[in-house]
């Protein structure tokens, strides 16, 4: 019997951008990332694998190498910072909740979605063009998350600022990933956006 083993590749061409150093406003495509979704009684059982767990939806906390978001009473939402993030299986935490005889599923995302970071004082500013949230500090602070619809389509926006500079990760479905990032470099044109690698 033979391993599959695919070849994974993002979906974004970065091409239409020039590659270069970071400057004051950064977009970098970070599919490949881990990401899982987490649903179920498991709010105890992640504090087994993390120092701290988002007490409340529309939290974000930082855990190791990733970010754990707290979409509903019920439902997480955990990514890593890198393609190389070192983060709890799916696997590892079903095991976890099946030993613990609880009523939770862990759904390895990680091919199925697109991940950006916008990072830079601008990037409220952009983000305020292609989506209907108030992304000043007092309402969408760091450590929030939400659900919303930017550039037409669903997305998923989480914040956890970066030397003290906004810094958002924007995570929408694989297909439209390449659309998703377009749209972001044209809204950040004004503000002189530049693509960096990672």
């Amino acid at each position: 019997m033979s391993t599959y083993n695919p070849i994974f590749r993002s979906p974004i061409t970065t091409s239409l951008a020039s590659t270069s150093p970071p400057a004051e406003l950064t977009l970098a495509d970070l599919t490949g990332a881990p990401v899982i979704h987490i649903q179920g009684e498991a709010g105890d059982l992640l504090q087994t694998y993390f120092a701290q767990i988002p007490a409340k939806p529309g939290e974000l906390v930082e855990v190791g190498e990733g970010l754990l978001a707290r979409l509903t009473p019920a439902e997480f939402y955990l990514f890593g910072l890198s393609a190389s993030a070192s983060l709890p299986t799916t696997a590892d935490l079903d095991n976890a909740f099946t030993q613990a005889r609880r009523f939770a599923h862990a759904t390895d995302y990680t091919h199925g979605k697109a991940v950006l970071r916008l990072w830079g004082a601008a990037a409220p500013d952009l983000l305020s063009k292609i989506c209907g949230l108030d992304f000043y500090d007092t309402v969408f602070p760091s450590g929030r998350v939400a659900q919303t619809s930017a550039a037409k389509i669903k997305t998923l926006i989480a914040r956890h600022d970066y030397d003290q500079t906004p810094t958002y990760y924007l995570h929408v479905n694989r297909p439209l990933g390449q659309y998703f990032w377009e749209v972001a470099w044209d809204a950040g044109r004004e503000f002189g956006l530049t693509a960096t690698g990672n």
